[in-house]
């Protein structure tokens, strides 16, 4: 994948991410707060418009009540109430909405007045029967057709009382199923249909039949039923006769016994705002997405074609044109990879010629190694002429100091090799120690303990012999007493421990904490011997040893160097 394609591929990614997550909040949290605002308003504005509707029903009812109490009521007397109710036909039809038929009044029987044309029978009716028979202040027929007009209508049945509180005859109200219909069609909210129904599912606002093919199932009203016997204010979530989802908002309607006020609005209607808003964001992010586009190309090529530029030097350098420098005018990030090409290239051609120089320099270097080989043997041979023609005079210290100092320097030497085994170590420091006891005339002891079984592994060349030359220059000789210095090695789990421990002049705890630091930070000091062997085992092991340092001032000094137990297969870390 091109550098190019990767830049614009971010720019769209960065697109993504922002509209994305924007697009989910919208979808999830905001569709779901707007549904519970939506609800929350909704319903209040049914409650309200269920209270209005109650109220109206409440005039009415109050209207009747105020019929009850004229006088002549009471006494029943027909002929003189003939006149009053058709007055009040005339004046309250408008309220009513039904002119001929407004007001009845009757007797137990069932029988009623209406007017001198039309009388009325209501002794087989469930409305009438209940009112007569129950303690109710009045009743509410579910809906029935006009004879006069065949219109829907309802009737409020009131019953007459006389003084004894008991009951004489009824006055019924006839009230035009319209003036309720012009209410719930005034429920203008997310384009939804309002009717109004009881609990037998009698619609009173609308015809059953057209309800229940357009709008809502018969399962649908009885689930609306269900949830009304639980809840006089609530919604029901189910779907319409398109198979949309929707919602229902239902409320009771005061002043009846069991009306119910119900708005079905379709989901789509009540996130028709949050939909319209991710559109525009939908529309927003593909604009984005095209403008992100085309400003990653310009960018892009901005920034690939100077990286193109210096590729193309670095391939003439690659075939060999050592002079192909990249000349840039900008101070960006690739001007200063250009500057620092610039660079390579002359510190190659530098190389170059250091190159040839040390060539022509490891040609003489090679001619006098072969020339300096026969030093080692030379010396050797020396050596043993001198050791005999001590013995010829019976100079037997010399000799055993010429064989010591010869055994010295063959196992300094061993042939270039770095790392030599413990029993080699060991002999090369006894024969140290044996020249410094004919040097210092016996004041120098010594002591050297370690486990044969552990002969054979390898440790680096000649760590042994610097701290003894340290426990004799800084301790023994500084105390100038007869000392001994006690050598100890061996071995613990994966590890060779070599302790040198001297009785000489000691350190005190600022000089030991010194040395320590200086150890630790790779500080030269005097110790030049221990410094040189931290720094050879810090190359060869890294981090995987140890040196410890203890003293006692006027008494002893005791350093331990912890080493990885290794064999000749070992290969140096470096």
């Amino acid at each position: 994948m091109t550098l190019r394609l990767k830049i614009i591929i971010v720019f769209v990614l960065c697109i993504i991410l922002t509209v994305f997550p924007l697009l989910y909040v919208l979808e999830t949290t905001v569709k779901s707060s707007t549904m519970e605002h939506a609800e929350s308003q909704t319903l209040q504005l049914i409650d309200s418009k269920a209270n209005e509707i109650g109220s109206w029903l409440n005039q009415r009812i109050s209207e009747i009540r105020i019929i009850h109490e004229y006088a002549i009521i009471g006494d029943m007397d027909i002929k003189s109430l003939k006149p009053y109710l058709t007055r009040l036909n005339k004046k309250l039809s408008t309220q009513y909405g039904n002119f001929n038929e407004t007001f009845a009044i009757g007797s137990l029987d069932g029988y009623g007045w209406v007017n001198d044309n039309i009388t009325i029978n209501v002794s087989g009716r469930d409305y009438f029967e209940k009112v007569m028979l129950s303690d109710m202040e009045y009743i509410i027929s579910k809906p029935i057709i006009s004879k006069s007009d065949r219109s829907p209508t309802f009737i409020i049945c009131y019953p007459i009382v006389n003084n004894k509180k008991e009951k004489i005859g009824f006055i019924n109200g006839a009230v035009n199923l319209e003036k309720i219909s012009q209410i719930a069609e005034s429920i203008d909210v997310y384009n939804g249909f309002s009717w109004i129904m009881n609990k037998n599912m009698d619609i009173y606002s609308i015809d059953k039949d057209d309800l229940t093919k357009k709008y809502i199932s018969f399962e649908g009203l009885a689930k609306v039923v269900d949830k009304f016997h639980e809840t006089d204010l609530g919604v029901i979530h189910l779907k319409n006769k398109l198979d949309k989802d929707t919602t229902i908002f239902f409320s009771s309607v005061p002043y009846t016994e069991d009306w119910i006020l119900c708005t079905m609005i379709e989901n789509e209607n009540i996130y028709a705002q949050t939909n319209d808003i991710i559109g525009l964001v939908v529309v927003l992010g593909l604009i984005l997405l095209v403008l992100a586009v085309l400003f990653a190309v310009i960018v892009s090529g901005n920034i690939v074609k100077p990286i193109h530029e210096l590729k193309k030097h670095m391939v003439e350098v690659s075939d060999g044109n050592l002079d192909s420098f990249y000349e840039s005018k900008s101070k960006d990030e690739i001007s200063v990879l250009g500057k620092v090409f610039n660079q390579m290239l002359t510190d190659i051609k530098k190389l170059i010629e250091q190159v040839y120089k040390v060539q022509n320099q490891k040609r003489t270097a090679e001619l006098r190694v072969l020339q300096s080989q026969i030093t080692p043997h030379f010396l050797y041979n020396t050596l043993d002429t001198i050791q005999w023609k001590a013995l010829e005079h019976n100079a037997y210290d010399v000799a055993d100091m010429i064989n010591s100092l010869s055994g010295f320097f063959r196992i300094s030497l061993s042939n270039g090799k770095e790392f030599i085994t413990i029993a080699d170590e060991v002999g090369h420091v006894k024969n140290y120690l044996e020249i410094q006891k004919i040097r210092y005339k016996d004041t120098v002891n010594y002591d050297i303990d370690f486990d044969e079984k552990i002969s054979q592994y390898i440790v680096p060349k000649m760590i042994l012999q610097p701290l003894v030359e340290n426990s004799i220059y800084h301790g023994l000789k500084l105390k100038k007493q007869k000392g001994i210095i006690k050598i100890t090695i061996w071995s613990e789990n994966n590890y060779i421990y070599v302790e040198v421990t001297d009785n000489g002049l000691g350190m005190d705890t600022e000089k030991l904490n010194t040395l320590r630091e200086n150890l630790n930070q790779s500080v030269e000091s005097e110790h030049y011997g221990l410094y040189n062997i931290n720094e050879r085992l810090k190359l060869t092991f890294k981090y995987d040893y140890d040196i410890k340092i203890d003293s006692e001032f006027q008494n002893w000094t005791k350093v331990t160097i912890k080493l990885p137990k290794i064999s000749e297969a070992f290969q140096c870390s470096e």
